[in-house]
C-alpha cells in the first residue's frame, strides 16, 4: 500500500515537472497576419515628428490565443507586406516586424499590422514587439512595445 501511494505520487511530481519543462520550452505560434493599405500619407518632412505607434492586444474568447494590432506604422509609401515573426527565451515573447528597405520613396504611409499570438506561456509573461527595417543596407531593429501580460487559464 505504501509503495502504491509512494508510485502515485512520484509519477505525479515527475509529470508536474514534464509539465513545466515543456511549458518553458515551447515556441509561441503566430497566424492570420494582415497588414493594411496605407491610410494616410504624407511628405517626409512633415512625417519627421510624428510618434504615432500603438499596439492593442486583447485575449480571444478561447483564453489561449492574444489578439494584437500595431497601429500607425509609419513606413515607405508603396504596397507594404510586413512578414512577422516571434519567438520565446524564457517568459519573454518577441515578435519581429519584417519591414525591409526603408527611405526609397519620398513619402511615408501610416499602416496597421495585426496577428494572432498561441501556445503562450502561461502565466505572467512579457510581450516585446520590435520593428526591423533596412535602411542603406543596415538591418537595425527597434522595439516599440514591452508590457506584462497575464496569461493565467
Amino acid at each position: 500500500m505504501k509503495k502504491t501511494r509512494l508510485l502515485a505520487a512520484a509519477t505525479i511530481i515527475v509529470a508536474m515537472l514534464l509539465a513545466c519543462e515543456k511549458d518553458n520550452t515551447t515556441s509561441p505560434s503566430i497566424s492570420n497576419i494582415h497588414t493594411s493599405d496605407c491610410h494616410t500619407n504624407t511628405d517626409l518632412l512633415a512625417a519627421k515628428d510624428m510618434t504615432t505607434d500603438s499596439i492593442a492586444y486583447s485575449w480571444a474568447d478561447d483564453g489561449n490565443t492574444l489578439q494584437v494590432t500595431h497601429y500607425n506604422m509609419m513606413l515607405d509609401c508603396g504596397e507594404q507586406n510586413i512578414a512577422t515573426s516571434v519567438e520565446r527565451d524564457g517568459n519573454v515573447v518577441t515578435v519581429v516586424e519584417h519591414v525591409g528597405e526603408q527611405g526609397l520613396t519620398d513619402c511615408i504611409c501610416f499602416y496597421d499590422n495585426s496577428f494572432t499570438l498561441s501556445s503562450l506561456p502561461q502565466g505572467t509573461f512579457t510581450l516585446r514587439i520590435k520593428v526591423e527595417s533596412i535602411f542603406a543596407g543596415t538591418s537595425q531593429q527597434t522595439t516599440v512595445f514591452e508590457g506584462t501580460i497575464n496569461h493565467i487559464n
